[in-house]
């Protein structure tokens, strides 16, 4: 039977101690092992090489100080928390601290802290040959530098190739129209980051077998589509105003000339401010359509016709709607046309310069290694991971977290495995890069549980950082947040949740 605490989740706000958290569970590790390597058994990923550099760093400094004969007589908190946690003698904690250390120094490159790119990058090298992929590739870094090489390329064509010429033509003539630069370096740099963001890839993936001439069969599709919309409210407006002329009635017969006038605007296709009014309301709820002072009989005719007439104002609305989607669907055939052919260049650019972006890593490993058996992954890296901690997970991307589940399902499903997530989701700044705080709030709120055993949840709660008129401040402002600013209720508690203790007593 498993230890409930074999996955583990730290909700650890802002100067919580996170790194001390960390580093003293990654020791507890290998001081209950029977073995000075264990650290080759653990996988350790953050997200900067900065926080790469301070984890591997307080690791070696921690083990070097107890290392130290001085530390039985002057014991740090570190030294005294895992000596109380494992119930260790001070000494035999000094005893073995030497024996890993020298083993982490003389086998420094399996100490296998890194970022999750540099993980991702690992897997890919190994499975290079299954693949496909040129063994000797180069990771491009500067995936903008790339991109603006690949649109270089593109508008250099222009003149030389027919079709592409026209569409970078209406490009320009549709950004006049719009009013903006004819210019269209700047947009098309813009728009090419729109394929190295893991958010947008699924989408663009779709279109990569599509030529210019489907697109521009698309567009002529479309432009037949949004003729038949404009007919079609043309023609059922009319004939509401028809239907009010041969019963005799006058505008000024409705309040204000409301209704007719509606249907006189979509008769003219001007829709803008078409539905900003409680037209759609007072026709519903048959109030407000003419004044308490009408003649009788003409208040009976106008009952007797609103029932059609509500039919129709919905079917034209449905039709505004759909016109101004098909619209603006158009109105991007032409930018996503020059997308796909950016996407061409690019990839033809990575096969000449033997290159690939390192963005490419999670969709590659999504697609092609996770669903590679997690035994025969561990044989193809040379390495067999028990125990996984990341770091900053709340900026963790739905694809690294769904590429990770794998190996660390594979993990806690034996007795000695462990996971050990770390997070804030009140820091999450990646969103516009496929990370999603949502996962780390459904683990932390145990609305999810990936794995067969269940993830045993702690708080940090005490701020080591900051001085306490800070602390106090932020606890007053979540708590202000959490009652004001969300709609969600997970939001609402999580920062409901967020009250630190303070440590400092300082002004």
């Amino acid at each position: 039977m498993q230890e409930k605490n074999s996955f583990t989740i730290y909700n650890a706000s802002a100067g919580s101690g996170k790194t001390f958290t960390l580093v003293k569970e990654y020791l507890k590790i290998l001081f209950t092992s029977n073995r000075h390597d264990k650290f080759k058994n653990i996988l350790a990923i953050t997200f900067t090489n900065k926080a790469v550099a301070e984890m591997k760093q307080r690791i070696i400094e921690s083990l070097k100080q107890f290392s130290d004969a001085y530390i039985i007589d002057a014991p740090n908190s570190m030294f005294l928390d895992i000596c109380n946690e494992l119930q260790m003698a001070p000494k035999a904690l000094q005893a073995k601290s030497e024996k890993i250390l020298k083993s982490i120094m003389h086998n420094y490159a399996a100490f296998d802290i890194s970022t999750i790119d540099g993980f991702t990058h690992k897997l890919i090298r190994t499975f290079a040959y299954d693949l496909k992929l040129p063994l000797n590739f180069e990771v491009e870094l500067d995936q903008e530098a790339l991109l603006i090489e690949a649109v270089d390329s593109l508008i250099a064509k222009a003149g030389s190739d027919t079709k592409l010429t026209k569409v970078l033509v209406d490009f320009a003539i549709e950004k006049a129209d719009d009013d903006k630069s004819w210019d269209v370096s700047f947009d098309f740099n813009k728009i090419a980051k729109l394929l190295v963001n893991e958010n947008d890839m699924p989408f663009i993936e779709t279109l990569k077998d599509k030529s210019l001439d489907d697109f521009k069969e698309l567009k002529t599709s479309l432009k037949n589509d949004i003729k038949a919309s404009e007919l079609k409210i043309i023609e059922k407006a009319n004939s509401v105003l028809r239907l009010i002329e041969n019963k005799g009635l006058e505008y000024h017969d409705f309040s204000r000339s409301t209704l007719p006038n509606h249907f006189k605007k979509a008769s003219k296709l001007d829709l803008a401010t078409l539905y900003e009014n409680k037209l759609q309301e007072n026709i519903s709820e048959r109030k407000s359509i003419y004044t308490k002072t009408l003649n009788p009989h003409k208040a009976g005719l106008i009952d007797a016709i609103l029932p059609e007439i509500e039919i129709v104002y919905h079917d034209i609305k449905n039709t505004v709607y759909h016109y101004k989607f098909l619209k603006t669907f158009y109105k991007n055939i032409t930018p996503l046309s020059v997308l796909n052919a950016i996407g061409k260049e690019l990839k033809n650019i990575k096969k000449e310069q033997n290159k690939m972006l390192i963005s490419e890593f999670n969709t590659i490993i999504g697609k092609e290694i996770r669903n590679q058996p997690t035994p025969f992954i561990y044989e193809r890296i040379g390495e067999k991971f028990n125990h996984y901690f990341i770091d900053e997970f709340q900026d963790t991307s739905v694809m690294q977290w769904e590429n990770l589940i794998p190996l660390l399902d594979n993990s806690l499903s034996t007795e000695t495995g462990t996971a050990l997530l770390v997070g804030d989701a009140k820091q999450a700044i990646y969103r516009w890069r496929g990370g999603k705080a949502e996962q780390f709030i459904d683990l932390y709120n145990k609305k999810k549980s990936p794995f067969q055993v269940e993830q045993k949840v702690d708080i940090l709660p005490t701020n080591y950082r900051s001085f306490k008129e800070i602390i106090d401040f932020n606890n007053h402002f979540f708590k202000y947040l959490s009652n004001n600013s969300f709609i969600k209720k997970d939001y609402e508690q999580l920062y409901e949740n967020a009250h630190q203790k303070t440590h400092l007593e300082n002004g």
